[in-house]
């Protein structure tokens, strides 16, 4: 809640800096268009890459005190940065408290990351040396050099030797930097109990502080070559700023030396660094006017050049810095993130309004040139097929928004073919490349969203039908009003809106004829034949979307679903029991009281498991099912069956696969002290130590904890580019969510990086983990910190084993030299498929390091089944709303085997 009232302080900064500086904002606009477009383009693209370039000192200073970092990750940070520079002055204070706070939430230390940011004030600096040293040496020998600059010159050597003071203070005098933070500790908690206030620094505060700035120290005299790096990007940033600035002198077409450009550039930068006004503004500008003046530069000139290279490089930052602060972790990324709800949101608000453009431009008439020229290469019928086409992709458009909205995948890849139609049919219409080239751009941008889309889609209903159908009928009636009231001249005569509207209910009551309205154009007379097949088709969508529901058995009925969770409750002895109940499962149940859970997936009716219930009758629930299958024309199969009941499935006359290992964690055993888990307590430990927490939600999970965990299943979902899967694995509803155990990783700053839903089995002997997802910068260790906590927490509530999930079987254990090819195909493709599925809980050399219990899962069939079409409908079954990349590229071909003998 602070951080979000800063930033509207921060807003309010923003408005009244563009307030008060308005003259000047729209001076500098002037004074740029006023410019050689191409070299104010130059300059402005040198700009751009001057921010690149500082991003890059950034990752080379914190790379050297050990902070790891991405140059696209600092960009909206030093923008933003930038911004706070001028709305709150701080003497750079603000800046480096932003970093440090943006390196805590990537899991980094803060301390080595404020350290960085003097670095590269260091670096920065340093480097300048050499551009200040030519330019007043220039000055010097141009008799221009004055006492001023001589005194800037020497605050800046002071800057530097202050800062360099700073840094290597945890070298020189390492206790003396313990003993300052001590003091700073002990008075602040002083201060804070005199106010009644819980003490403000913890007990550790000035001794972790401590270790961390002299490590900082130590690694900057450690790996010299570092520091070398650092240096040589600060002093490319300048070289890639004096560019910009020769080519606005260019721009404004004023020749000028290397000599002159520089001494010019050099004072500028120095009354920036020294000036006591944020930024040097109205130091920085004069210093450098001066300075030309004085060089033989006309005042005008210099005084246009540098008001625009000021604009870019002060005013062009600033206003980016602004709308990406909420892009920075600082202020509100959490909630928002890489997820880019905004842009999701936009692209479905912007298709929505294609739509309605789709509806006006379909009654607009085309200009008669471009009839004309289109009329050559097509006839008349084609254009008016086009505007129809048109009107009925606006009415799509409309409703594909709302499932954009929601991130639904299919609408992605729906939407994205509606507008390449509508592309096509805006050219055959009458070369109307204005819509053309906004749905295009549309579809561009919609394209690069993809990994944003990756929703299922909901099963049909009644409620989307009403919807629908009213969408339907608004469309059809604003289509027909909006058309008659614009085309009013082309039937002789004035209708308003409401004559307009009355014209299109009688249009569209009437099979012929316009109600006493005479066309006068081609034109007209179509748009009153496409009033009513607008109308007819639309409605027609309208009413199949109501009926599918009828047509559509969904999986399972509500009382089967009471029933299957009564079983799993009462039966439900392993984590992959509690996905029996997810929407996707049909289930079968027996005479005996036993379930067997499945889908079907082309001819194959694929059981999730094994069969869930009383275990005395697993054999003839077994045989029950299969002949239950042949009579619906299926061959059944069960994936990931246990060795328990392999006898059960033997005298079932059905085969057995080994396809993969789950691994078992003996809790019992457990003991994160023993050495052999020295690989685990060394990451734990560093967490802990940055302030991570861990705690676990008990169901049913509050509104506002599952409204957390969306958003960073979002963002794992955007940074793995891939959809919700189902089947043997669950995906994030919240209805299901809201139903399981939650393991909740925090960072420091209290927002969760991490979960994972845990699996119990109804006697609590097992319990083992579903979804696992974190956000896309995390600290290394994080997933051992987080099923480290979640394997002793098992073990505090009284659990025997914990269940780590499955790996695929590897080549060796998987094919011998004797199996047939089929077997040796599907172990193949099952072993690319599994290691694709659970590869995000980690691998085996991940698990290894608990030292499971690795037990054998089976894929179990029958003798005269193909067994590439029960791979093919295992690979179907998980691969969930995925339809457009997904698995359809590691999908094997239908190969067909002879059928096996019994």
């Amino acid at each position: 809640m602070r951080r979000r009232w800063i930033l509207w302080v921060l807003i309010i900064a923003f408005v009244w800096l563009v307030i008060t500086r308005f003259t000047e904002i729209q001076k500098l606009l002037d004074v740029l268009a006023q410019g050689q477009w191409e070299w104010v383009l130059a300059a402005v693209v040198l700009q751009a890459l001057f921010f690149v370039v500082y991003a890059a000192l950034y990752q080379a200073a914190f790379h050297t005190v050990e902070v790891e970092s991405r140059v696209g990750e600092l960009i909206p940070v030093l923008l933003s940065s930038w911004f706070l520079t001028v709305v709150a002055p701080s003497g750079g204070a603000s800046t480096a408290a932003l970093f440090a706070d943006d390196a805590a939430r990537r899991g980094q230390s803060s301390v080595r990351a404020a350290a960085g940011t003097v670095l590269v004030l260091l670096a920065d600096f340093s480097s300048f040396v050499v551009i200040l040293a030519i330019g007043l040496l220039y000055l010097f020998g141009q008799h221009s050099l004055q006492l001023y600059h001589i005194l800037g010159s020497v605050v800046l050597f002071c800057f530097i030797a202050a800062l360099s003071t700073l840094l290597l203070l945890g070298v020189w005098q390492p206790d003396r930097l313990r003993h300052f933070l001590h003091w700073v500790q002990r008075n602040a908690n002083t201060l804070a109990q005199q106010l009644h206030r819980p003490a403000w620094l913890p007990a550790d505060w000035a001794d972790r502080i401590a270790d961390e700035a002299i490590d900082a120290s130590l690694a900057m005299v450690t790996y010299p070559q570092r520091l070398m790096r650092t240096l040589a990007v600060a002093l490319l940033a300048h070289l890639v700023n004096i560019a910009s600035l020769y080519a606005l002198f260019r721009a404004f077409q004023e020749p000028i030396q290397f000599g002159p450009l520089v001494a010019g550039f050099a004072v500028g930068e120095l009354f920036l660094v020294v000036s006591p006004t944020p930024m040097g503004i109205g130091v920085m500008e004069g210093a450098m006017v001066l300075v030309y003046n004085s060089l033989g530069i006309a005042t005008e000139k210099a005084a246009v050049v540098t008001l625009a290279f000021r604009g870019l490089s002060l005013w062009f930052p600033l206003f980016i810095g602004f709308f990406l602060l909420r892009r920075v972790k600082s202020f509100g990324a959490e909630e928002y993130s890489r997820a880019e709800v905004s842009s999701v949101r936009a692209v479905a608000l912007l298709t929505a309004l294609m739509g309605l453009v789709n509806m006006v431009s379909a009654f607009t008439p085309s200009g008669v040139e471009r009839l004309l020229l289109v009329a050559q290469f097509s006839p008349l019928g084609v254009t008016y097929a086009g505007h129809l086409l048109v009107a009925l992709a606006g009415f799509a458009l409309l409703l594909l928004a709302w499932g954009l909205w929601h991130r639904k995948r299919l609408a992605w890849l729906l939407t994205l073919v509606t507008l390449d139609v509508s592309i096509v049919c805006h050219l055959l219409k009458g070369l109307d490349y204005e819509e053309a080239i906004a749905a295009g751009a549309l579809a561009a941008w919609l394209f690069f969203l993809y990994p944003h889309f990756h929703a299922k889609m909901q099963p049909p209903a009644f409620k989307q039908g009403i919807v629908t159908l009213a969408v339907a009928i608004l469309y059809t009636l604003a289509y027909g009003t909006l058309g008659y009231f614009y085309l009013d001249m082309d039937f002789s005569v004035d209708l308003g809106l409401d004559t307009a509207l009355w014209q299109t209910l009688v249009t569209l009551g009437s099979f012929g004829g316009v109600a006493g309205l005479s066309p006068n154009t081609s034109f007209a007379e179509y748009f009153v034949s496409s009033v009513r097949l607008v109308g007819v088709i639309t409605l027609l969508y309208a009413l199949f979307v109501m009926v599918r529901p009828l047509f559509v058995t969904p999986p399972a009925t509500a009382s089967e679903r009471r029933r299957a969770a009564q079983t799993v409750q009462l039966y439900g002895r392993t984590p992959l029991a509690q996905l029996a109940l997810l929407d996707d499962k049909s289930y079968f149940f027996d005479l005996g009281g036993m379930m067997i859970p499945y889908v079907v997936r082309g001819r194959i009716a694929l059981a999730l498991g094994d069969p869930i219930g009383p275990s005395e009758n697993v054999a003839e629930t077994v045989r029950a099912f299969r002949a239950w299958c042949l009579s619906n024309r299926w061959q059944p199969a069960f994936y990931q069956a246990r060795p328990f009941f392999l006898e059960h499935y033997h005298v079932a006359a059905l085969y057995a696969l080994p396809i993969a290992q789950e691994a078992l964690v003996d809790l019992t055993s457990f003991d994160l002290e023993a050495d052999t888990h020295n690989i685990l307590r060394l990451p734990v430990t560093r967490l802990i130590n940055l302030g991570y927490r861990f705690e676990v939600v008990r169901p049913p999970l509050p509104r506002h904890i599952i409204q957390e965990l969306a958003v960073v299943s979002d963002e794992w979902l955007i940074t793995v580019q891939s959809s919700e899967k189902s089947f043997s694995l669950g995906w994030f509803d919240e209805k299901y969510v809201r139903t399981t155990p939650v393991a909740i990783v925090r960072a420091s700053e209290g927002f969760v990086i991490a979960f994972a839903n845990l699996l119990p089995s109804c006697d609590r002997t097992e319990i083992g983990v579903d979804m696992v997802r974190h956000r896309r910068d995390v600290p290394g260790g994080l997933l051992e910190y987080l099923f480290v906590h979640m394997v002793q927490w098992a073990k505090e509530e009284g659990y025997r084993h914990f269940n780590m999930g499955s790996v695929a079987l590897d080549r060796e254990q998987g094919e011998t030299e004797e199996q047939e090819m089929e077997m040796r195909w599907a172990q193949h493709y099952l072993r690319e498929h599994i290691a694709q599925m659970y590869r995000y809980k980690g691998s085996r050399s991940f698990k290894e390091k608990f030292h499971p219990h690795w037990s054998p899962l089976y894929l179990v069939y029958p003798p005269e089944v193909s067994l590439a079409l029960v791979t093919m409908a295992v690979i179907r079954a998980d691969s969930g709303a995925n339809l457009v990349r997904g698995y359809v590229r590691g999908l094997p071909r239908p190969v067909h085997f002879k059928p096996r003998e019994a």
